[in-house]
């Protein structure tokens, strides 16, 4: 129980960085539920699509279809970007978040 708190509370950390470099007010990754919700319009999915995230065992894919998502819209194309980021998330967006070399190029899923 302890790691899942640890590990929620630095995926915040994360996304709070991430949003911000992505102009959008980095307070939303704080509310447990909204930060899921933004997630998903960074990246250019419907906003709903969280609700997938409470349902066990689909939760799994739908968090790393996510965490992709997001590594993308950063401009991170590559097979290891995306193993990174769904294996090692909160730490890879901290990083994404606090690398100036990164840059926000908006929603993958509508340039798609």
């Amino acid at each position: 129980m302890i790691f899942l708190l640890v590990y929620y509370v630095l995926l915040s950390a994360g996304l709070y960085v991430t949003f911000q470099k992505a102009d959008i007010q980095a307070w939303k990754a704080l509310i447990p539920g909204w930060n899921f919700v933004e997630w998903c319009k960074l990246v250019g999915r419907h906003p709903a699509h969280a609700l997938w995230l409470l349902f066990p065992i689909v939760n799994l894919f739908i968090f790393a279809g996510l965490a992709i998502d997001l590594v993308r819209s950063f401009g991170k194309h590559l097979f290891w970007h995306s193993a990174v980021a769904v294996v090692f998330a909160p730490l890879y967006f901290l990083y994404i978040g606090l690398n100036k070399d990164d840059k926000y190029e908006g929603p993958i899923l509508e340039k798609e």
